[in-house]
């Protein structure tokens, strides 16, 4: 699965535990909006390994994914961190009972499911040791409202692919620079063509 050029080790029940996910989303994804239908047939290396990507940038044992839809990153990197903790959060009910199925039938014993939307939630406090964010908004705006849920030491790890969309303008950038020190980590994914950027914020 060439996971090994993400410095990721893959033993051969991790495998199976990945592939059963994949297998997963695909059937779900024809009843309930998962991912995007012009990505199903590319599902391992866009949405799965892509994921994966994270991995050498995780810093402690309790890490948090908000706004994980179809667990993602969550659960491929909760598949091969058994000895980390992860929180999935999602607002949307009926991913959340998606990810109950994925939790009990890959046996993820290391993953809790919480039904909320982290934007509006003003009491995140001190937790988590690592912050994951992908497709959800630009760093510059997550900072203000995840920074609080940080253990000292703690960072956000923010997924950009080179779609406009995720572009943060120069200048936002800038005025967040006061709050957080930022550098940006590049992925090549195996298997996709454009190179996918995560970008890394810690408390100055």
């Amino acid at each position: 699965m060439r996971a090994e050029e993400l410095g990721v080790s893959v033993g051969e029940a991790q495998q199976q535990q990945l592939l059963d996910y994949a297998a997963l989303v695909k059937k779900w994804n024809r009843s309930i909006n998962l991912v995007s239908r012009q990505d199903i047939d590319r599902l391992w290396n866009r949405h799965v390994m892509d994921s994966l990507s994270a991995h050498r940038y995780l810093h402690g044992t309790s890490v948090l994914d908000v706004g994980t839809g179809a667990g993602l990153p969550g659960i491929p990197l909760a598949v091969v961190n058994a000895e980390r903790q992860f929180v999935l959060c999602d607002r949307m009910a009926k991913r959340i009972r998606f990810l109950q199925v994925v939790k009990s039938q890959l046996r993820l014993s290391n993953v809790e499911l919480l039904e909320q939307d982290f934007a509006n939630n003003k009491a995140w406090e001190g937790g988590f040791d690592s912050i994951l964010a992908r497709a959800v908004a630009p760093a510059a705006s997550l900072w203000p409202m995840l920074e609080p849920a940080l253990n000292d030491g703690g960072r956000l790890l923010v997924f950009r692919s080179t779609r406009a969309a995720f572009a943060e303008t120069e200048e936002r950038g800038q005025e967040a620079q006061i709050a957080y020190h930022r550098r940006t980590e590049h992925a090549a994914i195996p298997g996709l063509e454009q190179v996918h950027f995560l970008e890394i914020l810690e408390r100055r």
